[in-house]
């Protein structure tokens, strides 16, 4: 039975992971798709910047849940110190990164309502 949990985990974990990949893959892919879509549709460098930054951030922040409940089953099938030490590496990144890409967000969105107020809303470059 120790055997077969070990094994459901293993492949879990597995799935898991490539789930992270593709999240990791479908986000740079969004992230190029704004950028593009920023420079052929003329937006000011700062906006696209802006943009593919916010969405690209989104994307590395659920990859990165996945990522922890990969991890998370790996440990339960496995609990050696190796893969505790490394559940605890990927939490702590997890939580710092997800409390600075948060306030970050939450800054960038702030100066934007503010450049909306004052009528300072990123103009198209002329050519």
């Amino acid at each position: 039975m120790n055997e077969l949990m070990k094994t459901l985990a293993e492949h879990l974990a597995q799935v898991l992971n490539l789930i992270t990949m593709l999240l990791l893959a479908v986000g740079s892919l969004y992230g190029i798709w704004n950028l593009l879509a920023g420079w052929f549709g003329r937006k000011s460098p700062a906006a696209v910047a802006l943009t593919v930054w916010q969405g690209l951030s989104r994307w590395i922040l659920v990859a990165l849940q996945f990522m922890l409940a990969a991890d998370l089953v790996e440990t339960i099938a496995a609990p050696t110190w190796d893969v505790i030490g490394k559940l605890g590496a990927i939490a702590l990144i997890r939580t710092v990164l997800g409390y600075f890409l948060g306030r970050d967000m939450e800054t960038a969105r702030k100066f934007a309502d503010e450049d909306r107020k004052h009528g300072l809303e990123a103009k198209p470059e002329s050519a």
